[in-house]
C-alpha cells in the first residue's frame, strides 16, 4: 500500500463476521447448546442413545441455552446477511449494523452489562482490531439514511474517517477542497438536497444511486461519495472466481495456455453468476439465501473433487475462445452488472 497512497485496503467483512460467530460458539453456554444439538440428529437416535436424545428434547435448560445463543447471534448474522447478499455494496451501512447488532445483543440479554459485556468484548476485538476501517466510518457518513436520521451518531471517529478517506482517495488538492466544501449543502439538506424528491426517496434509492440522482450541483462530493458508497464489504465474490479457476484448471487441462484458462475462467464465472441470481430472484419474500434448506444448492461455487463442470457444447477442445475473447475484449465494466439483471 505504499505504493498506492490512494487505495484502501481492508479485510472481508464477511470473513470477520465468521471468526466472530467461531469465538461466540467456543463459549461454554453457547457450546453446550451445539454440542446436544448435533446429537439430536445423530444416527444412532432411533436406537438405545436415543433415549438420551429424548431427554436433551425434553429439558428445559437445554431450550434455555438454544434460545440463548440465537438472540445473541442472531444480530451478527443479520450484518453477515448485509454483507454477503451482492443486492447492494454494504460500505455505507456496516458501521451502523455492527453498533445495532451490539445494542440489540445488549437489549436481548436485558440490557445487564454483566450480561452482555463477555459478547461485546468478543466482537469489539474483531472490529477494532481488524475490521473497522475509515472506509467505513465515512460510509456512515454519506450515507444519506444515517445523514438525516434523527438520531445519527455523532462521534468524532466518522468524521474523522471521512477526512482520512479524502486525503487518500482524492488525489488532487483541488478537487480535496471542493469536496470538502461540499459538504455543507449536503450537511444542510442545501441545492438538490433540500427538494421534496431527494427527501421522499432516501430510503428507497441506495445510497449510489441517490448520489448520483441527486449530487449534481456537488460534483467534487458526489464523485467521492458514489466511490466509498459503491464499495463491497466482502470477499466472497473473489473467493469465487478462485473456485472457478481451479475448477478450470484440472489434472486434464493442466496444460491449457494463460490466454485459453483466462477464457475459460471468464465464461465459466459470468455463466454461473447468471444463474446465480436467477436463483436468488427465484427466492421468495421469506426464504434465507444463507440457509441451504431454502437454497436450491450452490455446490458448484466449492472445489472439493475433480468434476465436470461445463456442458459438453463449452468443454476446452470445442470452445471457440478465440470468438470470447473477441468479446471479452469489447465488453464494459459493467459486464456483471448486466449479467444480473438478465441483458
Amino acid at each position: 500500500m505504499e505504493k498506492r497512497k490512494h487505495l484502501y485496503w481492508t479485510p472481508c467483512a464477511a470473513h470477520c463476521i465468521d471468526l466472530i460467530l467461531e469465538k461466540l460458539g467456543d463459549l461454554p453456554q453457547h457450546k453446550n447448546a451445539l454440542t446436544k444439538a448435533k446429537k439430536l440428529s445423530c444416527a444412532w437416535a432411533k436406537k438405545a442413545e436415543g433415549k438420551e436424545i429424548r431427554k436433551i428434547v425434553l429439558n428445559d435448560r437445554f431450550w434455555q441455552s438454544v434460545l440463548y445463543a440465537i438472540t445473541t447471534t442472531r444480530p451478527l448474522v443479520h450484518v453477515l446477511r448485509m454483507v454477503d447478499a451482492e443486492k447492494k455494496p454494504a460500505m455505507g451501512f456496516i458501521y451502523n449494523a455492527m453498533d445495532e447488532a451490539k445494542e440489540m445483543i445488549a437489549s436481548n440479554l436485558g440490557g445487564s452489562e454483566g450480561s452482555f459485556r463477555e459478547i461485546w468484548n468478543i466482537i469489539d476485538d474483531r472490529w477494532e482490531l481488524q475490521l473497522h476501517r475509515h472506509l467505513h466510518a465515512a460510509g456512515y457518513y454519506l450515507n444519506p439514511q444515517y445523514q438525516y436520521a434523527e438520531n445519527k451518531s455523532t462521534n468524532p471517529e466518522i468524521k474523522l474517517g471521512l477526512y482520512h478517506c479524502m486525503d487518500r482517495l482524492i488525489s488532487d488538492a483541488t478537487e480535496r477542497s471542493n469536496a470538502d466544501l461540499q459538504l455543507v449543502p449536503f450537511r444542510n439538506k442545501e441545492g438538490f438536497f433540500g427538494l421534496q424528491q431527494a427527501k421522499d426517496t432516501i430510503a428507497k434509492r441506495s445510497p449510489v444511486e441517490w448520489w448520483i440522482q441527486f449530487g449534481d450541483g456537488t460534483p467534487e462530493l458526489q464523485r467521492f461519495a458514489v466511490k466509498v458508497l459503491g464499495l463491497t464489504c466482502s470477499s466472497s465474490g473473489c473467493e469465487r472466481n478462485w473456485s472457478t479457476y481451479n475448477q478450470v484448471h484440472t489434472k486434464r487441462r493442466n496444460r491449457l495456455s494463460t490466454l485459453r484458462m483466462n477464457s475459460l475462467v471468464y465464461i465459466m464465472y459470468n455463466r454461473r453468476l447468471r444463474d446465480r441470481n436467477l436463483k436468488k430472484k427465484g427466492l421468495m419474500d421469506d426464504e434465507d439465501p444463507l440457509l441451504c434448506d431454502d437454497v436450491a444448492s450452490d455446490d458448484e461455487w466449492f472445489v472439493d473433487d475433480e468434476v465436470e463442470v461445463m456442458p459438453s457444447e463449452l468443454q476446452d477442445e470445442d470452445l471457440n475462445v478465440d470468438f470470447f475473447d473477441g468479446l471479452k475484449a469489447s465488453t464494459s465494466t459493467t459486464t456483471q452488472e448486466q449479467i444480473k439483471k438478465g441483458i
